[in-house]
C-alpha cells in the first residue's frame, strides 16, 4: 500500500435547521462577516435569512455581497474584497452553489493581505487568510470541504483554479436549501458531483483512505440513479444527494479532480455548458484511456452500469443535448491543454499529445 497524507480540517454540520441550532459555530470566527451570494437564490431558498439570523443571535455583524455571477472574475473579487475591507468584515461566508463559495475563497485573502490583487490568487506565494464560512444549497461542487476555488479568467479566455487554497472552517448541510432548485440543475450538480468521485478514486493521488469515502459517494449516487431519471426529488433524496456531494468534495480535497475536469475549462467557458454536464462529456473517454481497467470496472459495478457505453448513455439520458464541436476547436483545444502540463499532472500514466487529441475527438465529436 503506498504511503499517504490525509488532511481534513474543515467542521462539517449536517441536518435539518443546522444553522440556527448550531450558531454558535460562528463564535470565535471574527466579529463581521461579508457575506457572499448571487443574486437571488440565498435570499429565496431562505439560507441568507438563517445565516443571518444566527449572526444576529450571537451578536455577530455583517454585510452583503450579493453580485456573485456563475464562474466568478477575477473582477468580481477586486470589488467583493474592497467592500469588505471598507466595512470591518474580519471574515467571510459563502452561501450558493460553488461560485458564491469559491468567491469567498478568493476574498479571504485579499481581505486580509493589504495590497494584494484578485491575479495574485493565481500564483505561487505564501498569503495568509481570515475565516471562511461555507452553507452549500446545491449538491455538486463540495467546494464547502475542498480548498480549492476556481474563477474564470476573461484575458485568458478561460477558467482556471487558483493556486492559492483555502478550506472553511465550517461547513454547513442543510438540504431543505437544494428543494428550490430545478430539476435542471439539480441533475447537473449531482453528476458534477459524481465526476469528483470518479476523477478522485482515478487520481494519481488517490489513496486507501478517500478510495473508501469515494466507493461510497458513489453507492449513494447509486441510490439516487432512479430519482434522477425520473426528476423525482424528495427531501430524503436531496439529503443524500448533498451527502454524495460533500464526500466528494472530501475526495477530491486529497487527490484533485484530474482530466473530464481538465478537458471541461475552455468548451464550458466557450459554449456556457454547465460544469456537470462538461464533465459527464469527457468520463467515457478518460476512463478508457486506463490501461488497468480494475477502478474502472468497480465504479461500473457500484453504479449499476455493465459497460462504460452504458455509463455514457446515462449520462446522455439524463443530461440536455449537447454542443456541436468541430475539428478545428478539438486540434485548439488539444493544443491549449498541452500548453499546460500541470493540469495532466494528476493522470497516473503518461499521456501524448495523441492521447488528448483523441480524448477531445471521442467526447466532442464522435460520442
Amino acid at each position: 500500500m503506498k504511503a499517504f497524507t490525509y488532511y481534513m480540517p474543515a467542521k462539517v454540520i449536517f441536518g435539518r435547521n443546522c444553522i440556527i441550532e448550531n450558531k454558535e459555530a460562528f463564535l470565535g470566527l471574527g466579529k463581521k462577516a461579508l457575506i457572499f451570494t448571487g443574486r437571488h437564490s440565498a435570499k429565496a431558498n431562505g439560507s441568507l435569512k438563517d445565516v443571518e439570523d444566527a449572526l444576529d443571535a450571537v451578536g455577530i455583524g455583517h454585510v452583503l455581497f450579493d453580485e456573485v455571477e456563475e464562474n466568478p472574475s477575477l473582477e468580481t473579487l477586486e470589488k467583493a474584497a474592497a467592500i469588505g475591507k471598507k466595512e470591518g468584515a474580519d471574515f467571510v461566508i459563502g452561501i450558493g452553489g460553488g461560485s458564491p463559495m469559491d468567491a469567498a475563497k478568493g476574498a479571504s485573502f485579499l481581505i486580509a493581505n493589504d495590497g494584494m490583487t484578485a491575479e495574485m490568487l493565481m500564483q505561487e506565494g505564501s498569503y495568509r487568510h481570515v475565516p471562511i464560512v461555507e452553507v452549500a444549497t446545491t449538491a455538486g461542487t463540495g467546494s464547502e470541504t475542498t480548498q480549492y476555488a476556481v474563477f474564470t479568467l476573461h484575458k485568458q479566455g478561460t477558467k482556471n483554479g487558483a493556486v492559492q487554497k483555502a478550506f472553511a472552517d465550517v461547513a454547513f448541510l442543510d438540504a431543505k436549501y437544494t428543494e428550490s432548485l430545478s430539476d435542471k440543475v439539480t441533475v447537473n450538480t449531482a453528476i458534477d458531483a459524481l465526476t469528483h468521485l470518479i476523477e478522485g478514486y482515478t487520481s494519481k493521488k488517490s489513496n486507501f483512505l478517500g478510495d473508501l469515502m469515494a466507493e461510497d459517494g458513489m453507492r449513494i449516487f447509486a441510490e439516487c440513479i432512479p430519482a434522477i431519471r425520473e426528476l423525482k426529488f424528495t427531501p430524503e433524496i436531496r439529503e443524500k444527494l448533498i451527502l454524495m456531494s460533500t464526500i466528494a468534495g472530501i475526495v477530491i480535497a486529497q487527490a484533485g479532480t484530474s482530466l473530464p475536469h481538465a478537458c471541461g475549462y475552455m468548451p464550458t467557458y466557450e459554449k456556457h455548458i454547465p460544469h456537470g454536464r462538461a464533465n459527464a462529456i469527457f468520463t467515457r473517454a478518460y476512463l478508457e484511456l486506463f490501461p488497468d481497467q480494475t477502478k474502472t470496472n468497480n465504479i461500473l459495478r457500484i453504479l449499476g452500469f455493465n459497460s462504460l457505453e452504458e455509463l455514457n448513455g446515462f449520462f446522455k439520458e439524463v443530461l440536455e443535448p449537447r454542443e456541436e464541436f468541430t475539428e478545428a476547436d478539438v486540434e485548439r483545444y488539444t493544443d491549449a491543454l498541452m500548453a499546460t502540463p500541470g493540469k495532466l499532472a494528476l493522470h497516473p500514466y503518461p499521456l501524448t499529445r495523441e492521447d488528448i487529441y483523441g480524448l477531445y475527438k471521442k467526447s466532442l465529436i464522435l460520442y
